[in-house]
């Protein structure tokens, strides 16, 4: 597998550790407090003294707690969306058969329909509790005839931002091995991304990825696609498997002006009760 293909997603999976780095910390910093709260009840103050200053340590304690709480509302509802992909389309093959198995999107080929199979499959980059059931399978093809054919997917990524699109392959020694991935951002002009890749005999446990935040014409665009351009069959039954095809990308939704008047309104109650308590 080609070193730049791996790369990004080493890339990501690291953006996502700081990310969950930060909530947990808040999540850490939140439950302290509370714990704290709960253990103040055991005590008993015996002097006006010592409740007067541990009332000034409360009310000291009390925002700090609520300062916490925006903290944790921030992460998650900020910059959670931005870190976390989420699925856009996901093929599994598991029916065999080319229409989207989650998600919105259209999986076409131009290869003969003849070569077009499908074969045991794998768990290598599947999704939400799919199984490993089937793969899709493409074969060169009598006189190799589907050297230089293609698979393309159509896939909206309204409301999605860095595109990623990731699969698993593997492919015989007489089948396809320089396979050129490419995007669109008009649904019909299409360009090469990276070099091609060869596929390894087997589907292993790492996918290839490709990971297309560089290119912002892709961001929440109706018409985007991709394709994969397969070459170098030198036999009829030599073939490729792809399996979990999957589309995702960082929603851009954010929180509507309501939710966000909600979560102050909780946070100014549970205020009010700390206040209360001491």
């Amino acid at each position: 597998m080609n070193e730049h293909i791996v790369r990004p997603a080493n890339e990501r999976v690291l953006a996502v550790l700081k990310s969950r780095a930060t909530y947990l910390n808040c999540l850490t910093s939140l439950f302290n407090l509370d714990r704290y709260f709960l253990n103040r009840s055991n005590y008993v103050l015996t002097s006006q003294r010592r409740e007067s200053m541990h009332s000034r340590k409360q009310r000291r304690i009390t925002r700090r707690f609520l300062v916490n709480l925006v903290c944790l509302v921030a992460v998650v509802a900020f910059t959670g969306k931005e870190v976390f992909a989420d699925e856009i389309s996901v093929w599994n093959f598991n029916d065999s058969e080319l229409n989207v198995d989650h998600g919105n999107g259209t999986l076409t080929t131009n290869f003969n329909l003849v070569n077009v199979l499908f074969a045991a499959g794998t768990t290598n980059n599947a999704r939400l509790g799919d199984l490993a059931g089937q793969a899709l399978s493409l074969q060169g093809g009598t006189g190799n005839a589907n050297n230089g054919r293609n698979i393309t997917l159509n896939v909206s990524t309204v409301g999605f931002a860095n595109i990623i699109v990731s699969f698993a392959t593997q492919g015989t020694g007489t089948g396809f091995n320089s396979n050129q991935f490419q995007y669109s951002i008009d649904g019909s002009t299409f360009i090469d991304f990276g070099s091609p890749y060869v596929p390894n005999a087997t589907f292993g446990s790492v996918p290839i990825v490709f990971t297309l935040s560089s290119i912002p014409g892709l961001n929440n665009n109706p018409n985007a696609a991709f394709r994969i351009v397969f070459n170098g069959a030198t036999s009829a039954s030599g073939n490729n498997r792809l399996d979990n095809l999957v589309v995702e990308g960082s929603s851009t939704t954010v929180p509507e002006p309501a939710t966000v008047m909600l979560l102050l309104t909780g946070l100014s109650g549970i205020y009010g009760m700390r206040r209360k308590r001491g």
